[in-house]
């Protein structure tokens, strides 16, 4: 008798030391991220981008002599160095970009957004959210481009076709008290200024 009570024993003991050795490791064990950084994802920055298009092209139709075309431009983001790579087109040159940090950051601020003739695709910067007037305003800067594309309007020089998107976004930060001047540096009276949205002839 007193051998088999001490045969229960020492099988109720291995039982409550497997039990409790498998809840041990099961606290040990890494739970998984209950969430994601806070961070705008390109898919929620492409939709933002989307979600304006339709307004912007009312708004430029209203007040530019520019047409209410709803055929909308692909959206796609690079960074600024690939946007500047892409801008002047140099292989040599974009080379370089490397060679003088200084020179790359003059050249990533120069750089801001890029439209494309060819494929209708307005680039935006990488870091581009849509969530302020200014960012926004880089979108109606190339909206203007892509109308233009779309009806097939021509310029003297380029210069000429950048007018009317330097005046459209300016117009746009307008309705929120701000300036192209003093959210890019850009002087509207000369021209000058570190702004750089530029169509692209080439794909």
């Amino acid at each position: 008798m007193f051998k088999r009570f001490l045969l229960l024993a020492v099988i109720a003991s291995l039982t409550l030391a497997a039990s409790s050795q498998a809840h041990c490791r099961e606290g040990s064990e890494p739970t998984a991220p209950t969430g994601s950084p806070s961070v705008p994802s390109r898919a929620d920055a492409t939709r933002a981008a989307e979600d304006l298009l339709d307004e912007i092209v009312t708004w430029l139709a209203s007040n530019f002599d520019l047409p209410a075309i709803k055929e909308r431009p692909a959206i796609e983001f690079a960074s600024k160095m690939k946007l500047a790579t892409m801008r002047f087109g140099d292989g040599s040159l974009s080379e370089s970009f490397t060679e003088n940090d200084a020179f790359d950051e003059l050249v990533q601020r120069q750089v801001v957004a890029l439209y494309n003739n060819r494929s209708k695709t307005i680039l935006l910067p990488d870091d581009w959210t849509g969530t302020s007037p200014a960012e926004q305003s880089i979108l109606v800067h190339e909206m203007v481009h892509h109308l233009q594309n779309l009806a097939k309007l021509t310029f003297e020089c380029p210069r000429a076709r950048e007018k009317l998107a330097y005046l459209a976004q300016d117009k746009w930060l307008g309705r929120f008290g701000m300036s192209l001047e003093r959210e890019f540096d850009v002087d509207m009276c000369h021209g000058a200024g570190f702004l750089s949205m530029h169509v692209l002839t080439v794909s």
